[in-house]
C-alpha cells in the first residue's frame, strides 16, 4: 500500500531538475499545485505528475484512476489509488494504461506503517536518502466527470513487492511504491514492450531510501497533520508509552 504522501513545491521541483543533466532538464512545472506535508489518497488531492503524453510538463492529477467513462457508483465503490504490478496486466481497469499510459508522481516521501507487537502502528517517513525528488510509476486515465463536465486526468500509483528494509516497516502487507530512479525516469515514459515494463516493475534495491519515525498524530482524524513537524522524526517507542520530537 501506499496511501500517504508528502509533496514538494513547484520552485522545489523546478529547482531540482534545474540541477540534473541530460534530458531530465527540460521539465518545468507549467500548472500551479497545492504542496502537502502531508495527504492520503482519501480526498483525491491533486499532485504533481509527469505523464507519457506530455513528458515534458509537470501538471496536477488526481490520486485516484478512473477509466475513462466510468460512472460515480464506480467513483465511491472502488480503491483504485494503488495498482498491483503482478496483477496490471490482467487487470481490466489497468491493462490499458499499462501499456500506453504511464506516469510519474513526484513527491518529497511516503508515509508507512509498522504494526507493533501490541497491534498499534507506527508510522514512518521514508524517502531518498540523497535528497533527490521520489518519483513513483504510475498508471493514468483521462476520466471524463459527468457531474463537471470535463475531463480530469486520474493516476494510481503501482506498488511491488517490499524489499528487505520496507517488508520491516511495512511488515503486515509488505509491499512498497515502484520507484523509478531519476536516471530511468524518460525510459519509464518511453514507449516499452510489456516485456520491458515488467522488467521495471521490480523492487527497488535496499539503499536507496531512508527512513524515520514519524507521529502518531499521522492517523488522527481531529489533528492536523498537514504541518512541517509531521516529518519530524521522533524517538523509538517504548511500547505504550509517549512519544517525544528529536528536533
Amino acid at each position: 500500500m501506499c496511501n500517504r504522501v508528502a509533496t514538494p513545491r513547484e520552485d522545489e521541483i523546478q529547482g531540482y531538475f534545474d540541477k540534473l543533466s541530460g534530458s531530465l532538464r527540460r521539465l518545468f512545472v507549467v500548472e500551479p499545485f497545492v504542496p502537502y506535508y502531508h495527504v492520503s489518497s482519501f480526498p483525491m488531492p491533486k499532485l504533481p505528475f509527469v505523464a507519457m503524453d506530455d513528458p515534458d510538463r509537470v501538471a496536477p492529477a488526481m490520486w485516484k484512476f478512473m477509466p475513462e467513462r466510468a460512472t460515480i457508483d464506480v467513483f465511491k465503490k472502488y480503491d483504485t489509488a494503488n495498482a498491483k504490478a503482478e496483477e496490471i496486466f490482467e487487470k481490466q481497469t489497468y491493462r490499458k494504461s499499462i501499456a500506453s499510459s504511464r506516469g510519474i508522481v513526484i513527491l518529497k516521501g511516503f508515509f508507512e506503517g509498522m504494526e507493533q507487537p501490541d497491534k498499534t502502528v507506527q508510522p514512518y517517513f521514508i524517502y531518498p536518502a540523497n535528497g533527490d525528488m521520489l518519483m513513483l510509476g504510475c498508471v493514468y486515465s483521462d476520466w471524463h466527470n459527468p457531474e463537471l463536465g470535463a475531463t480530469v486526468r486520474t493516476f494510481s500509483i503501482i506498488t511491488t513487492n517490499a524489499n528487505l528494509r520496507m517488508a520491516q516497516i511495512h511488515n503486515k502487507k509488505r509491499r512498497m511504491p515502484l520507484v523509478i530512479l531519476p536516471g530511468r525516469m524518460d525510459e519509464w515514459l518511453d514507449n516499452l514492450s510489456p516485456t520491458q515494463i515488467k522488467e521495471m516493475m521490480q523492487p527497488l534495491p535496499d539503499g536507496y531510501l531512508a527512513d524515520h519515525q514519524v507521529s502518531r498524530d499521522l492517523y488522527k482524524s481531529k489533528v492536523d497533520t498537514n504541518l512541517p513537524s509531521i516529518l519530524d522524526r521522533v524517538s523509538p517507542l517504548q511500547f505504550g508509552g509517549t512519544q517525544e520530537t528529536l528536533f
